[in-house]
């Protein structure tokens, strides 16, 4: 499976912390609980289906916020066979906000801690985009990164693309990753707004191992790219 990253998954974007609360504080600068679930899913394709899920939750007020972001997922009916969390401060700069914290897998490595250094931002309304490099304690660097767009189609429902990539600076032969970009991710969402804070969705992604990863997993007869289908849901708090 695709490491969440890419979706990347991260659990809520910038997008999802719009919550009454996190506009009260933005006016008066006391510090206030905002989040959700951005991401709570089944993908179902030619493999096993997979259950997936992205959250962050933030307290904080406009310039200010700690957050505690959770991912993971695994093969539906199996064990969970990935979750993280991280834990980040974050400094708003006009319209991107500076992140700095540290990630714990608990797995499949629940030895591994990582720090983190990222930044996530907006162009206008529609766009928002997040990057993030991972130092773990053994030295290794990765990073990735995530563009996401809105488009709408009704005032409930919206056109949602986004476009994820991961990369590492050593390769691993022991996780089969060569160094440079190592996965992508292409994911198509149609969301229905139920209510401001509950969304609904359907999507397709499509999933592939990059340069010279890609070229690894050939040579030894792995699966290079998957595509499937997706339902799913989203609140806030």
């Amino acid at each position: 499976m695709l490491r969440t990253a890419c979706l990347g998954l991260s659990f809520l974007s910038a997008l999802v912390m719009a919550s009454p609360a996190a506009a009260q504080a933005d006016e008066t600068g006391a510090w206030a609980l905002s989040g959700g679930f951005d991401l709570i899913e089944l993908r179902a394709g030619k493999g096993d289906d997979v259950f997936l899920w992205d959250g962050t939750f933030s307290l904080g007020n406009a310039t200010d916020q700690l957050m505690l972001v959770t991912q993971g997922g695994g093969a539906l009916g199996n064990q969970i066979d990935e979750v993280q969390a991280r834990l980040f401060y974050g400094r708003a700069i006009g319209n991107a906000t500076l992140l700095v914290g540290v990630r714990k897998d608990f797995t499949p490595h629940p030895r591994d801690l990582h720090a983190i250094v990222g930044v996530q931002g907006n162009v206008g309304t529609r766009l928002s985009w997040e990057s993030y490099a991972f130092l773990s304690d053994n030295g290794r660097l990765t990073g990735e990164g995530q563009i996401v767009y809105q488009l709408p189609i009704t005032d409930s429902l919206y056109l949602e693309p986004r476009v994820g990539v991961g990369w590492s600076a050593q390769g691993v032969a022991v996780d089969a990753v060569e160094s440079g970009f190592t996965e992508g991710e292409g994911t198509l969402r149609l969301r229905y707004r139920l209510t401001p804070k509950l969304n609904i969705y359907t999507a397709v992604v499509h999933e592939r191992l990059l340069a010279g990863t890609r070229r690894l997993a050939r040579a030894q007869g792995d699966t290079l790219q998957s595509t499937m289908a997706v339902i799913g849901f989203g609140f806030s708090l």
